[in-house]
């Protein structure tokens, strides 16, 4: 039986910063009424949720010169799960569902305040 392939391998995009941190890597990509509402960034992939999508920053090669820049639109996120950090975890977790790209997992940093991600998703999905 042949094996497919995920549209995104799990990416740590670490914890909340200041919007427009990662911003060199993403400005030229996004659309004119496009507005950036959480940034997130790991030690080399970075994800941005915007009023539209969500865009993985991902890093390619040793020194990361190539960036593999992944968009999902939010209005084909279908369900999501959300996974607090515990006392032994050491990241917490996001898996978002979608039509035409499966499941997308993405691991934040320990402490990471994972309610305002879901309401930012609730917004989308519910509404």
């Amino acid at each position: 039986m042949a094996q497919s392939s995920k549209f995104v391998d799990k990416k740590f995009v670490g914890n909340p910063v200041e919007i427009g941190k990662s911003k060199n890597r993403y400005e030229g990509f996004l659309m004119q009424d496009e507005k950036v509402v959480l940034e997130t960034k790991g030690i080399r992939d970075a994800a941005v949720f915007t009023n539209k999508r969500l865009l993985i920053i991902d890093p390619q090669g040793l020194r990361g010169k190539k960036v593999a820049l992944i968009t999902i639109p939010l209005k084909s996120i279908s369900a999501f799960s959300i996974e607090n950090s515990g006392t032994l975890d050491l990241e917490a977790e996001l898996k978002i569902c979608g039509s035409g790209f499966g499941v997308c997992e993405l691991e934040f940093t320990k402490g990471t305040d994972m309610k305002q991600i879901n309401n930012f998703l609730n917004e989308i999905v519910f509404n």
